[in-house]
């Protein structure tokens, strides 16, 4: 007997209930698209869940370099020597006692030098530095291990708002970096004028915006985090003050750890060839030709440095161009300068106060740059 005359249906799922209601009632095509849509915003909210909002931590590959240019491992354990065994002691044979000799004159001590502290720089800027007071204004910051000027100006050739703060360090130990959160990994990041005060920021920056991706070189206050392939050019700060810039392909982190790294921005490109002139070709990847609201460092030479911030997407600001950023940081008279990360994330801040218009109101960044009146070992 066929069981499924009579009335009896066999028992079928959910999904075999909603295909025999499509071909029985088809949905309108504006109701399947708009299911289709949502399946898919879904489907992206759950990607990005587990890589870009729910923070989690990442290992450091742990190699630090110190002021001497060594680099040592860190997390790799450190071998104690063994003490050499003491041996016993030989009787020597007694020898004849020579006839006096006059003895020579001793000489006079001389005094050791000083040892050269890398890094310092404070008897390079003569003038540049207080005994030790603090003197500030709206547009400047002059105390014992810095001199800071702020400046604005509106730039009538790209109808841009540009913002500069340059400054001169006594010891490059006054330039440092900071996660978001004060901790490495994905999902971490935090407001500009909340780190700047927990920090005692004179001067802060948005960085490269390392929580983004999973490739490119973070090495940060003299720690290497990351060393992962890149397309991108590679901003690398030296304990003695100096810059260099490096196209991917001819970056190697524990040569440059050797030779005395201290920071890293993996983001570019590069915008200016050494002696202060423009590229004039750039590495693309990161909207080159394309307005936006951007962030810069500049270096003049050791010790003396920049930071600039662009505004862009609003009515009064159109952002910039590279090669117009390019322009713009040979004009302020640096050697060399690097596009970090813009857009919605160019942000620049004075003591823990907001100074430029972000665009759509900026958002919490990965990792900042900071001029700190503090010198560290």
């Amino acid at each position: 007997m066929d069981r499924r005359r009579g009335g009896y249906q066999p028992r079928r799922g959910a999904l075999g209930w909603l295909l025999s209601q499509l071909r029985r009632d088809p949905w309108p095509i504006w109701l399947v698209l708009t299911a289709h849509v949502v399946a898919l915003g879904l489907a992206l909210v759950l990607y990005a869940l587990p890589h870009h909002v729910i923070p989690h931590g990442e290992v450091s590959i742990g190699i630090v370099s110190t002021r001497g240019g060594a680099a040592t491992q860190v997390s790799a354990p450190v071998e104690t020597p063994l003490p050499e065994q003491e041996q016993p002691a030989v009787q020597a044979e007694e020898q004849p006692v020579a006839d006096a000799v006059e003895a020579e004159p001793t000489p006079l001590p001389t005094e050791t030098p000083e040892p050269v502290v890398v890094g310092n720089f404070r008897d390079d800027f003569p003038g540049m530095f207080t005994n030790g007071e603090v003197t500030y204004s709206d547009t400047g910051y002059q105390s014992g291990n810095l001199n800071v000027r702020y400046f604005t100006e509106y730039n009538n050739d790209i109808n841009a708002q540009v913002y500069l703060v340059e400054f001169y360090v006594a010891d490059i130990s006054c330039l440092v970096t900071a996660f978001g959160k004060d901790k490495y990994g994905r999902g971490y990041t935090e407001w500009i004028e909340k780190i700047a005060e927990r920090y005692s920021a004179v001067a802060t920056l948005n960085g490269d915006y390392y929580g983004t991706r999973d490739t490119g070189v973070v090495i940060r206050n003299g720690t290497l985090y990351r060393d992962n392939k890149t397309t991108d050019d590679i901003a690398i700060l030296y304990w003695d003050g100096h810059m260099e810039m490096f196209p991917a392909g001819e970056f190697d982190a524990v040569r440059e750890m050797e030779r005395g790294a201290y920071q890293s921005w993996c983001f570019g490109p590069s915008l200016l060839d050494g002696e202060g002139n423009p590229l004039g070709t750039y590495t693309d990847g990161h909207g080159t030709n394309k307005r936006h609201p951007r962030s810069a460092i500049g270096y003049y030479e050791p010790g003396h440095y920049c930071f600039v911030a662009v505004d862009g997407r609003n009515k009064k600001s159109n952002g910039a161009k590279i090669d117009a950023l390019a322009k713009i940081m040979a004009g302020f008279g640096c050697k060399l300068a690097y596009n970090l990360d813009g857009g919605q994330t160019s942000l620049l801040a004075l003591a823990n106060k907001l100074v430029n218009i972000p665009s759509d109101g900026g958002r919490n960044s990965s990792d900042y740059i900071m001029v700190i009146d503090s010198v560290s070992p």
